[in-house]
């Protein structure tokens, strides 16, 4: 709970944060489902906010789920959260808070939900900016650590260089506002369309979108290109990893590093949480760990391995049939995607807040030490 109370605190960094009641408060927050166990804040006294609020969070789940999220929005909405959720943030005093901060951005009053991940390194505040009647205006990612500042300017980066291409089958936010604000950094995006209920499986990955965003390939050896160049010299704490991540970069580029690969652009993190569809095209938001220049394959590769396929054993490189893509060029693409994703974890696993990341980058290194450079 500490933490959830220090993020809003910095959203109010004039006024003072804390549990239970008391004096009237500027702005009142709902644990949802409990101070226990957080997943979001809900502006409370706002049944309309906080209805869609909720409707729109998280939007990884089955139909059925969605279905008892549109029931429950819907309830929220006719006031059942201020009777049934108990456990509240109460933000007391006065000065300039994040609401007014967006309210002028977005030129019309806005109130904000709060979300806040699990502990990781690259945890952040993740605002939804709504009007008190509940309709949606804007997304925000709240940059409050040094590695959340530098991700939340990647996105901007990589958003601002979408927004000089134009999709058919894909659809990205619009950058509304990127800066800075008492001392966080602000993203504010424009909201995706999306449908509370939708019956695709979450396992048939958008083949043709993740295409679509590739755009146009170029046919270059492996080792020429800057993809290879960034496995060369990883800043890592422990001797050991640091030591066995270089074999096996060595191992790897010996075997490929000469074979041509079609190279183009990844989303980084395409997944079902980082989407939904809405009339025929994929809405796809976290443009944080996108790249213009990578192997072709690895977004499929991360959709397959993410939603089922996971990381217990050296993946088949058939999974990359559907994609179009089989024998030596799909065990190379395995590899090169497993290589990329030790990278982020190992990365990731770094200090105090990587602590959790830990035991994955630790497995999948593992799992790399043991297989690369031999399947293909």
């Amino acid at each position: 709970m500490t933490a959830w109370t220090d993020a809003v605190a910095a959203l109010w960094p004039d006024a003072e944060v804390r549990s239970g009641g008391g004096t009237p408060a500027l702005r009142e927050f709902a644990f949802l489902p409990s101070a226990e166990r957080p997943r979001l804040l809900l502006p409370a006294g706002l049944p309309a906010a906080a209805a869609s609020a909720l409707r729109r969070y998280s939007h990884d789940l089955g139909a059925p789920q969605r279905v008892v999220r549109a029931l429950t929005a819907t309830g929220v909405r006719a006031g059942l959260a201020d009777r049934t959720l108990r456990h509240r943030l109460h933000v007391t005093g006065a000065g300039e808070s994040i609401e007014d901060r967006l309210s002028e951005l977005l030129s019309r009053r806005v109130v904000v939900s709060v979300g806040l991940g699990s502990a990781r390194a690259n945890r952040k505040p993740i605002l939804h900016a709504i009007t008190p009647d509940g309709e949606p205006v804007a997304f925000v990612k709240v940059g409050d650590t040094a590695t959340a500042r530098e991700l939340v300017a990647a996105e901007a980066a990589a958003l601002a260089r979408l927004a000089e291409r134009s999709f058919s089958g894909l659809r990205v936010p619009r950058v509304l506002h990127h800066g800075d604000w008492r001392g966080l950094r602000l993203l504010v995006l424009s909201p995706l369309p999306t449908g509370a209920v939708s019956f695709r499986s979450r396992r048939r990955a958008p083949v043709a979108a993740m295409r679509e965003l590739t755009g146009a390939t170029r046919r270059v050896p492996l080792a020429s290109t800057a993809f290879w160049r960034r496995f060369g010299d990883l800043p890592l704490e422990d001797t050991r990893q640091r030591e066995r991540l270089a074999e096996v970069v060595e191992r790897i580029g010996a075997a490929y590093g000469a074979d041509e690969l079609e190279f183009g652009a990844w989303h980084g993190d395409w997944a079902p949480w980082n989407m939904a569809w809405h009339r025929g095209r994929v809405q796809l938001w976290d443009w944080e760990r996108y790249d213009p220049d990578v192997p072709a394959g690895l977004d499929y590769a991360h959709y397959r391995l993410q939603t089922g396929g996971g990381y217990d054993t050296w993946p088949d490189p058939e999974l990359l049939a559907p994609y179009g893509m089989r024998g030596r060029a799909a065990a190379i693409t395995v590899e090169l995607y497993l290589l990329e994703l030790a990278r982020r974890y190992l990365g990731d696993a770094q200090g105090a807040l990587g602590e959790p990341l830990r035991p994955r980058a630790a497995k999948l290194l593992d799992l790399l030490h043991s297989n690369a450079g031999r399947t293909a």
